[in-house]
């Protein structure tokens, strides 16, 4: 798509008040469900109610912004950039850290229902947050001459403090930050996903199937299961190595730019 058919211009305030209404649909939607945060997945209804139509309130929001406003480069860029060792194993190891999480898991408790509404808000998040995040706020952030090491820390740090909503929906304050700073490191393993091939695509089913592992882990998980332990290793491991990564692109000084 040609970058001069967009209605509206890419910039950071555009992108800002997509996230607002994003962020009003989701948080509004889940609290009005009436169910609290500790207990939104423990059943097929809550996770419904309070999971999925909100994710899919915000999804819609967006594909509808983005049908409107006709960004380029939200899904995909024109080429990928150069990678290596640095950049290839944080998500790397991120997705073998997920599938690991998976036979910590009690599948046999799961009802069918229950099982697919885990398994549409894993999606739904995959979709939405990185659509916003990968998608709509990297595309503002590449607008102009901004350093690449500047757009990814601060399209990182936006999604990680985006999880302060979680404040809203009743989750302690010390779970919260520790929650952010850790959103934070994986936005950046989230934005080497991408960089590879220059597609959103590998970040949704990342963040997409983390997920659905956290979210079943949380339900039903195997008493005594060694696996998620060694899975959150790994996890921590891959985001050292994408600070490593960051640093890297940091000293490069290259911007990735798109102008319209």
């Amino acid at each position: 798509m040609s970058p001069t058919r967009a209605r509206i211009k890419p910039t950071v305030p555009v992108a800002f008040g997509v996230f607002v209404v994003y962020c009003a649909l989701f948080i509004g939607l889940m609290k009005s469900s009436g169910y609290s945060y500790d207990h939104l997945l423990d059943t097929a209804e809550s996770t419904n109610r309070g999971a999925v139509v909100p994710l899919l309130a915000g999804t819609v929001w967006l594909i509808l912004f983005l049908a409107y406003a006709r960004w380029d480069n939200v899904f995909t860029d024109l080429r990928g950039l150069p990678m290596g060792f640095w950049f290839w194993t944080p998500p790397v190891f991120v997705l073998v850290a997920t599938l690991l999480r998976f036979p910590g898991v009690s599948w046999g408790q799961f009802t069918s229902a229950h099982l697919a509404a885990i398994l549409a808000a894993g999606v739904l998040v995959g979709f939405a947050e990185e659509t916003l995040f990968r998608g709509i706020i990297l595309r503002a952030l590449r607008n102009g001459i901004r350093r690449e090491a500047s757009v990814v820390l601060f399209s990182s740090l936006w999604f990680g403090f985006f999880h302060l909503t979680n404040l809203f929906t009743g989750s302690p304050m010390n779970a919260v930050l520790s929650q952010c700073l850790q959103a934070s490191a994986i936005g950046i393993v989230l934005y080497l996903a991408r960089r590879a091939r220059g597609l959103l695509l590998p970040a949704m089913a990342i963040h997409g199937l983390w997920d659905v592992s956290t979210f079943s882990l949380g339900v039903h998980a195997i008493e005594g299961s060694a696996m998620p332990l060694v899975s959150i290793a790994l996890a921590m491991i891959a985001n050292l190595i994408g600070l490593v990564a960051l640093i890297i692109i940091w000293r490069r000084k290259e911007i990735v730019s798109f102008s319209v």
